[in-house]
């Protein structure tokens, strides 16, 4: 089995609709009165707090509304208030304070009439066929899901249909009944955590389902669950879930080389501040911690994978290390003398011997998430054959990880951080803020332009052969955009650093020491307080961070490098000792988690000193209980989760006592305790009370505003947010500078728009009028546009939008290389526009073909003028006359060293 590099280009159009589009006429005139009643009441409370501001806060505030209304004009977008709106008197404001308490009971009668009709409804809704426009549509990845029942690229698919909740009585009638579309009938299939959080339901056509579910689920069915005693009903959801990942597909997998066995957990003793659920009382004590090493992780051999990765089949997910078991055996075989070792059981009881059976991967239990639903690992093997299941990879292990960037929860718990540490860990961020518009390689980094970005965009690999194409106004206004973000980012507490994202991973020779030696006390290879990080040297001291970051989170360890780990830890991930309670510091589990890993001396150095006096948090967590599988239970699972997902709102909170005038430490415990109980609420639907004493002081802090840089981290309003104080990530917001991009001062060689053509445009002109017409139109009218970058490796070209308006372009009626040519003309040398998003994400392709066939392969950019030059060998990348005034250059470089040489020894 050799797993291939992880593409991830496919993507599948689907329409995600919201639950007003499956109400009756009826409902839908009572659901359209009061929105408009909405706005009336919105604005005329607007109207009542300006009436009561205070004259420098209604000019700041009517400052704040031009801005906003100018934006809106510039985004082609009608302004939702009007500054007139805000202009009246005394007597103004009693009417609007009596129609204020006229339209607040009218809107109270038909909520209450709205609310009625929906629950007295018990038909089968049917979607409502206006709903099905292009606004609605959304892209989503390639999966087991759409691999397994077949959708097609091409085509925008009604097989998948997401569905946002904004009422949940219309949710209970769709999962209860499912719904009609075109003759067709939906059910609810399932939620991922991630949709859990934005409300949003996955359903798809019953016949689909039916005929493919024993490949979804591996034969196993709600009745075969329920006669074991049935199952928590979220967990579930989340299992059927992995289908609708993101994944390539395991081609060649082989289900016969693979067992389960049961995880590695030891207890380990430490110091920890545990936390009483009922009482929320937190006593320091040295306990015996039950941990779970190989929570989520399992093994296969190097031949297999030399890189990590994390997996997904029907009821099994995790991450899988590459580790040489078999060379393992062999050795230990070799210490004794004969062949003791080598045969293990499976979590069944069935035993196997890893090198006669032909093991090569080893899945732990915790990655077999339902296996007490099957008789054996025999039974599941069977069943998967039978019934053709895939397995899909994601998150292949990166051959170059891209440097990370701190983020605000991580710098916030430095309490005691100077402006002056800070400025100096802002350095590398305002340096290549200052860069922007005055380096080429800056430019094409932030563009994402780099050997990390592996899904480079059309856009980004035609700057990439040729770089001429920054010179181009689309270019530089795209620049400022994400010159833009940075900004905000930074002075939201993004901060470039030393440091790399990678796995965490267990000490897997610990693991086989546990498994195959059967030594229930394994020493491994490292001691508590040592990870092993090839990205690092020996000795180093690093900081290994996680996010979620809440409570002060800062793992200090030695970095140990030796000659026998390198044999046996092949990865880049940081591996992490038994012996070494840092999984119960940083919360991870090892199915895939990543962890900061910060070699920045100053970054340590301060979180060494903050972590004085801390040691890990422990709180013993509730047990989810089983339910019977049915359409009831399914609808109160997920109205349990989405009704009480908001785990936000409790860091959020968190971040409020980070960034208060006097931390109370104690207090963050309790809130970081209390979010771990918001997050396992869905599947326990256990929420413990805090202690009325404790839930006071909480209130005070938690009534609070949010933070002031929450402005520029989550782009809260100016009213949203406190008044700027001192603390930490505060202060960045004048340390961050806004310079302006001075693109003058670089050289960037000659843009010529001829290269990005074919040729194809003649003397006829046909229909060329027309197809700059219906662009102009559509790119006009196009719905939610985004060139910004997601971490620099995307620009928005897999919208759907962008495909429909290809299409529609094409339908003109010529061949596309005429289309492209034509409108490369058109909004290069004639309109000479500013903005090309839409031009490159619809024709992309072909305008790329087209520079790497008009530029020679021998060609590059001179490294010292940027003029297309021949390449003149490997390491003379100048044209003619750069290369002899370089040459030139380093011989009087030469002679100054000599002499200044001469001039020392004399």
């Amino acid at each position: 089995m050799e797993v291939l590099t992880i593409s991830l280009d496919k993507q599948f159009m689907i329409y995600s609709f919201d639950t007003k589009d499956f109400y009756n006429d009826y409902e839908k005139n009572l659901s359209d009165g009061m929105r408009r009643l909405n706005k009336i009441i919105a604005l005329l409370k607007s109207k009542k707090k300006f009436y009561k501001m205070s004259r420098k806060d209604q000019v700041e505030f009517l400052d704040n509304l031009k801005k906003e209304i100018k934006k809106s004009l510039k985004n082609r977008k009608k302004p939702e208030r009007n500054i007139y709106d805000y202009c009246m008197n005394e007597y103004e404001y009693k009417e609007v304070v009596k129609q204020l308490r006229y339209y607040n009971r009218m809107y109270k009668l038909m909520k209450e009439r709205f609310k009625e009709d929906l629950i007295s409804n018990t038909s089968i809704r049917v979607l409502r066929d206006e709903a099905v426009k292009d606004f609605n549509l959304i892209s989503v990845f390639d999966s087991v899901l759409t691999r397994t029942i077949g959708l097609n690229q091409k085509e925008i698919s009604k097989d998948i249909i997401i569905v946002e909740t904004k009422y949940f009585e219309v949710l209970d009638s769709l999962i209860e009944n499912g719904f009609m579309y075109q003759d067709k009938k939906y059910i609810c299939y399932t939620a991922s955590a991630g949709q859990i959080r934005t409300k949003k339901t996955v359903f798809i056509r019953e016949d689909l389902y039916k005929q493919y579910q024993n490949s979804l689920m591996c034969g196993l069915l709600w009745k075969d669950i329920n006669k074991l005693g049935g199952i928590n009903v979220n967990k579930y959801l989340a299992y059927l879930a992995l289908s609708n990942s993101a994944t390539d597909e395991w081609k060649g997998f082989d289900i016969d080389k693979v067992i389960v066995v049961d995880d590695f957990e030891s207890l380990v003793n430490c110091e920890v501040d545990y936390i009483d659920h009922e009482t929320f009382k937190i006593e320091r004590k040295v306990m015996d911690i039950p941990i779970e090493h190989t929570d989520g992780c399992g093994m296969m051999l190097p031949k297999v994978s030399k890189k990590a990765f994390m997996v997904r089949a029907p009821w099994v997910k995790g991450l899988l290390m590459p580790f040489p078991f078999d060379k393992f055996i062999r050795e230990n075989n070799r210490k004794v003398g004969f062949g003791k070792y080598g045969k293990v059981k499976d979590i069944y009881g069935k035993e196997y011997h890893l090198i006669k059976d032909g093991i090569e991967i080893i899945l732990t239990k915790s990655q077999f998430k339902n296996w007490k639903y099957y008789d054996s690992w025999d039974d599941y093997k069977t069943k998967f054959k039978m019934h053709n299941c895939q397995v899909g990879i994601c998150n292949v292990e990166d051959d170059h990880p891209k440097n990370a960037k701190l983020n605000y929860q991580m710098l916030q718990t430095l309490t005691d951080m100077t402006e002056e540490e800070l400025t100096s860990i802002s350095k590398k961020t305002v340096d290549k803020i200052k860069a922007i518009g005055s380096d080429k390689e800056t430019m094409l980094e932030v563009l994402g332009v780099t050997v990390h970005n592996r899904n480079k965009n059309n856009y980004q690999q035609a700057l990439e052969v040729y770089p001429e194409l920054l010179k181009d106004v689309h270019s530089r206004e795209t620049l400022k955009k994400v010159k833009k973000s940075i900004v905000q980012k930074a002075k939201g507490g993004k901060l470039h650093i030393d440091g790399k994202y990678t796995f965490i991973s267990p000490d897997l020779y610990a693991f086989c020491e546990y498994l195959i030696l059967g030594d229930k006390n394994p020493k491994g290879l490292l001691r508590n307080g040592e990870v092993y990080c090839s990205l690092y040297g020996d000795k180093t001291k690093l900081d290994c961070l996680r996010s979620p970051h809440l409570y002060r989170e800062h793992a200090i360890r030695i970095n140990k490098i030796e000659k026998e780990m390198t044999r046996w830890f092949i990865t880049k991930s940081a591996y992490t000792s038994c012996h070494d309670p840092i999984s119960k510091l940083l919360q991870f589990d090892v199915d895939g988690d990543k962890s900061l890993v910060c070699r920045d001396e100053l970054v340590v150095e301060i979180a060494e000193r903050n972590m004085e006096g801390i040691v890990p948090l422990y709180y013993e967590m509730k047990k989810a209980e089983p339910e019977l599988l049915n359409s009831r239970t399914i609808y109160k699972g997920l109205e349990a989760a989405y009704k009480n997902g908001n785990i936000g709102k409790t860091s959020n909170n968190i971040s409020k006592v980070w960034n208060s005038e006097k931390v109370d430490l104690d207090m963050i415990k309790i809130l970081v305790c209390e979010n771990n109980f918001v997050i396992d609420y869905a599947k326990t639907l256990y929420m413990p009370t805090i202690p009325e004493e404790i839930d006071r002081i909480k209130k005070k802090i938690t009534n609070q505003k949010l933070p002031h840089f929450f402005k520029y981290a989550k782009d809260k309003e100016v009213d949203k947010v406190q008044v700027k104080n001192s603390s930490i990530v505060n202060m960045l917001d004048h340390i961050i500078p806004n310079t302006r991009l001075n693109f003058k001062a670089t050289d960037l060689g000659n843009f010529n728009y001829k290269v990005l053509m074919s040729g194809k445009i003649h003397k006829d002109n046909t229909l060329r009028d027309e197809i700059i017409k219906v662009y102009s139109e559509r790119d006009l009218k196009k719905y939610k546009m985004d060139s910004d970058q997601s971490n620099g490796d995307w620009t928005g070209d897999n919208l759907p939008i962008y495909q429909i308006i290809r299409n529609e372009i094409i339908s003109v009626g010529q061949d596309v290389e005429y289309i492209v040519d034509v409108l490369i003309e058109y909004l290069y040398e004639h309109k000479k526009s500013s903005y090309k998003t839409t031009l490159w994400s619809c024709f992309g392709a072909e305008i790329l073909e087209n520079i790497k066939n008009n530029i020679k392969d021998s060609s590059v950019q001179c490294e010292r003028c940027s003029e297309r030059t021949e390449i003149r060998g490997k390491k003379n990348l100048y044209c003619v006359d750069c290369a002899d005034i370089v040459k030139k250059e380093k011989a009087k470089a030469r002679k100054e060293r000599f002499n200044n040489k001469n001039m020392n020894a004399s």
